[in-house]
């Protein structure tokens, strides 16, 4: 990441010097004495290349795909980003390879309890309640997303959001640290360790991701589109209707309690080191690879606050690094509340 963001700021810098460059040698007069010397040429770039020069834009969409951005002023969707950005995203990208703990550790909760038998509250007398949870959740996570995908027809921006990774984030979280009971309880115990330490050691990014999702969207986002992007009238009203359907009620509301379930509330809980801090900025550092260099160059800008080319998008970038800090440290109290 941090040598693609070199690469990306050279280019803008060469685009950059090259524009001046051709915009300069077209205030001269031009030369009718042949061929121009290579010292005197609009452009240091061979003529026959520029065709082929690389565009940041995938599409010809002025940076708002399917025109679902249209309302956001053109800066914000076309251009180069802030240096500021650049300089940011390169050290945020520096700090995750340089501060990775050594080694990394998470703690096999759920083998553990399955090999102490310290489990003694059962769902119907045959599995545990927090097996029987996860399992829900997982299910639920399925079955939320199939039904949107029947019902809506289409759901193609869902899995490249940041909600979409935080539903596949708890949904997985789940269905891993059941597989992890099931099969250390059938005596498979080298994959249910595994799955457990796996399981275990995406509890942290999950709850705090769903937490996010929900106090961004409800109270920041939705507003903002409310208000600013849906036009007053039937439109407007449509919208409303689909933010409080079942798909947007599950992914933006119910995901938060459910996230919760067996990461902060229940009988397998443990506190989260920073091993586990470490994962959740390293989910958001691919979320940010894929959000600013190839979301935005297909046009697609659904977080406004994290604009690129503006300089206050460093204020969000390290704001949501400290909320993360922030909420690892109060879900520790709530779990040593509990312990």
């Amino acid at each position: 990441p941090l040598f693609l963001a070199v690469i990306i700021s050279a280019h803008s810098v060469l685009n950059m010097f090259d524009r001046l460059s051709s915009q300069n040698a077209k205030s001269r007069p031009v030369s009718r004495g042949g061929a121009t010397p290579y010292h005197r040429r609009e452009s240091f770039i061979p003529q026959a290349n520029r065709g082929k020069q690389f565009k940041w834009l995938i599409y010809e969409n002025n940076g708002s795909y399917n025109g679902w951005f249209d309302w956001l002023p053109i800066w914000m969707r076309v251009g180069y980003f802030s240096p500021f950005v650049i300089v940011s995203l390169m050290f945020f990208y520096s700090a995750i390879f340089w501060y990775r703990p050594q080694p990394l550790h998470f703690e096999a909760t759920v083998y553990e309890t399955v090999i102490s038998g310290k489990e003694v509250d059962y769902f119907l007398g045959r599995m545990p309640k927090t097996a029987a949870a996860d399992l829900s959740i997982f299910l639920w996570g399925i079955i939320v997303v199939a039904h949107a995908k029947m019902t809506l027809g289409s759901i193609g921006a869902f899995p490249i959001s940041f909600t979409g990774w935080s539903w596949l984030l708890l949904s997985s979280r789940a269905g891993i640290e059941f597989a992890a009971w099931a099969a250390t309880t059938h005596e498979f115990l080298a994959l249910g360790k595994l799955l457990a330490m796996i399981g275990s050691s995406i509890r942290l990014v999950a709850i705090t991701n769903a937490c996010v999702v929900c106090t961004i969207w409800n109270f920041i986002l939705f507003p903002i589109i409310y208000f600013f992007s849906i036009p007053a009238g039937e439109k407007r009203r449509s919208f409303l209707k689909f933010n409080f359907g079942f798909f947007m009620t599950n992914i933006h509301v119910l995901n938060f309690p459910m996230a919760i379930i067996n990461t902060v509330y229940g009988s397998q809980i443990r506190l989260f080191t920073f091993s586990d801090l470490w994962v959740a900025y390293l989910v958001i550092c691919l979320y940010s690879i894929v959000y600013y260099f190839v979301m935005d160059r297909m046009g697609m800008h659904f977080y406004p606050i994290f604009c690129p080319r503006s300089a206050f998008c460093v204020g969000s970038i390290f704001g949501v690094l400290g909320l993360y800090y922030y909420l690892f440290l109060k879900w520790n109290e709530l779990i040593l509340l509990r312990m």
